[in-house]
């Protein structure tokens, strides 16, 4: 017997504003039942887990053990990176190599770590 990946879970202070966020991110909408002030919001995107929002009353404090990382479905990473930025995350860190390849790890407006990789 195995699991499987039901959601990728992100507490907030504001689950509606930063599953916006996200559903930007992604490209799919935030559900059409979840509202601004649910404690609760999801995003279902068609064969990925669903990010599932949840209102926390404590801010981050600590770098995430567990995040997310992303690979652009087209383009190349700096131009995804941009994209994002335009959505309202924050620059962390670039890890580029000399090679060109590496990740570039970025906060979402929340202050959640995730990161940016090439494609391939």
């Amino acid at each position: 017997m195995a699991s499987f990946i039901r959601n990728v879970a992100f507490d907030s202070p504001d689950p509606f504003a930063l599953a916006e966020f996200w559903s930007g991110v992604v490209g799919h909408p935030v559900h059409p039942e979840c509202a601004p002030g649910d404690e609760e919001v999801v995003i279902e995107p068609p064969g990925g887990p669903r990010l599932f929002f949840q209102a926390v009353p404590e801010p981050k404090v600590v770098k995430n053990r567990v995040h997310v990382c992303l690979q652009p479905a087209e383009g190349g990473r700096d131009a995804e990176v941009d994209r994002l930025l335009g959505l309202g995350a924050t620059l962390a860190a670039d890890r580029r190599r000399p090679d060109g390849t590496g990740w570039v790890v970025l906060h979402d407006p929340h202050g959640n770590e995730f990161c940016v990789t090439g494609r391939g």
